[in-house]
């Protein structure tokens, strides 16, 4: 997979999608650069938040072949988890939601339409991660707060400029992948014009 961080779910058609000129990235196996043309598409749901709205659509992914190692890849835009309906910033703002103590678990499902049980696997996989975001906000100059509430907040402030996301990549993966695939990526991730190698976690 590559993940660009230039690109996000509201201009991915204009970038991604409709570019069929120059694709500059560099290949996740081989590490061939600038070897890409347009390979397939697929089409994913993905839920997530717009100027403080929910919206749910249907995505459609493009996929580029390297012709050096005749690989594919997929390109997805910044905030979408792999294998992950709903987005970091959805999941984020769901759990802003729950730590603020101010919201009873009802009303956050009928705010965001969503089951307790999805509430609950969100908090659970939030935790799986904590100890790991702790290294990635000394590492923005951030004093790493010492509740739950409050950083769940730190985090949502900084992911408003995307540092907080493309950081915790550099540091280790993709915040809230399912369990069963935190050690499916094998191969470096590309990002930008950096490679960052998939590291399990502690």
């Amino acid at each position: 997979m590559i993940i660009d961080f230039t690109v996000n779910i509201n201009n991915y058609i204009e970038k991604i999608l409709n570019n069929y000129l120059f694709f500059d990235y560099i290949c996740p196996k081989c590490g061939a650069k600038h070897s890409f043309t347009r390979h397939a598409s697929y089409k994913r749901n993905i839920c997530f938040m717009k100027n403080n709205n929910i919206c749910e659509e249907e995505m459609c992914i493009l996929r580029l072949k390297c012709n050096s190692c005749n690989s594919t890849h997929a390109i997805l835009p910044n905030d979408v988890i792999p294998y992950c309906v709903y987005s970091f910033s959805f999941i984020i703002n769901v759990l802003t939601k729950y730590y603020s103590k101010d919201n009873k678990i009802k009303d956050i499902c009928s705010l965001f339409s969503i089951s307790f049980q999805l509430i609950y696997s969100f908090i659970s996989k939030f935790l799986i991660f904590l100890k790991s975001t702790f290294s990635v906000l000394n590492n923005l100059g951030c004093e790493v707060p010492c509740t739950p509430q409050k950083l769940v907040l730190t985090i949502n402030l900084y992911q408003q400029n995307r540092d907080f996301l493309y950081s915790y990549l550099f540091n280790t993966q993709w915040m809230f992948l399912m369990k069963k695939f935190h050690n499916i990526l094998s191969h470096p991730i590309y990002i930008g014009s950096f490679y960052i190698e998939k590291l399990s976690p502690t």
